[in-house]
């Protein structure tokens, strides 16, 4: 094994900066304290980098819950998927481009799942 394989570590925490023009800025705002406001903005951000991107749950973590449980019709409830983002990590523009925002996985969230998105680009929106 070489010396660079051997110290090659595969970590999400790992980050890079972007200099690409999609990545002036992260999908949230710091600190951002209105959920509604940060998904729209995730979904305008989205679209922008991605052309195509899953249909976000356009409210807060709690409607998103309360709309997956309480159909009375148990066929028609839906998981809520987190997608949670950082924008410095090296996987995210890769696995978005080639997995999170393709045809196939954009239809079948959309069927099975309500998906509702943060980001932790920022360490404020961890909280």
């Amino acid at each position: 094994m070489t010396e660079q394989a051997a110290t090659f570590e595969d970590d999400d925490d790992d980050t890079f900066d972007y200099d690409h023009k999609f990545f002036d800025h992260g999908p949230f705002p710091d600190e951002c304290e209105n959920e509604v406001v940060a998904v729209e903005t995730f979904t305008s951000c989205f679209i922008r980098r991605y052309n195509f991107c899953p249909m976000f749950f356009p409210g807060s973590l709690q409607d998103a819950c309360q709309i997956a449980f309480n159909s009375q019709v148990i066929k028609e409830r839906r998981p809520v998927l987190i997608y949670i983002h950082h924008d410095q990590s090296i996987f995210s523009n890769m696995f978005c481009s080639n997995i999170f925002c393709t045809e196939i996985i954009i239809e079948f969230l959309l069927e099975n799942y309500i998906v509702w998105p943060w980001d932790i680009t920022f360490e404020s929106n961890k909280k």
